[in-house]
């Protein structure tokens, strides 16, 4: 299952922009969850925020998350990468698997801008 704090890791793979913006397009909670983590200590996702710009960190409400459906996308460059059934997709050019990708858009086709589709459908 994909965290929010997995967005303090990653980093475009294209021109290596961090941190990258996280849009959700389904989310499952587990209220009965508690998991005591440390803070991520760059980027907070949960809050969308840098990490030195929260003075309390909501870390056990975060952790009760965890998301399904959705994708990140590089403000830097605009690349953008799936997040499908729990998996981060995060391939470039050649490796991005196009066919999980389509099924992917044709899904949430109304919730995904149409520059990132037609991105994937012109590649």
């Amino acid at each position: 299952m994909v965290k929010y704090r997995l967005s303090n890791y990653l980093i475009c793979p294209a021109c290596r922009k961090f941190p990258l913006k996280l849009n959700i397009l389904k989310i499952e909670e587990y209220p009965d969850r508690d998991i005591r983590v440390k803070p991520c200590d760059e980027y907070c996702s949960y809050k969308d925020l840098r990490r030195d710009n929260i003075v309390d960190p909501p870390c056990n409400e975060c952790m009760k998350k965890e998301i399904v459906d959705g994708y990140y996308v590089c403000t830097e460059c605009g690349g953008w990468y799936p997040i499908i059934d729990s998996i981060a997709i995060m391939h470039i050019g050649e490796y991005r698997p196009k066919k999980i990708i389509r099924r992917f858009i044709e899904k949430y086709r109304e919730d995904i801008p149409i520059e990132y589709i037609e991105k994937e459908f012109t590649s």
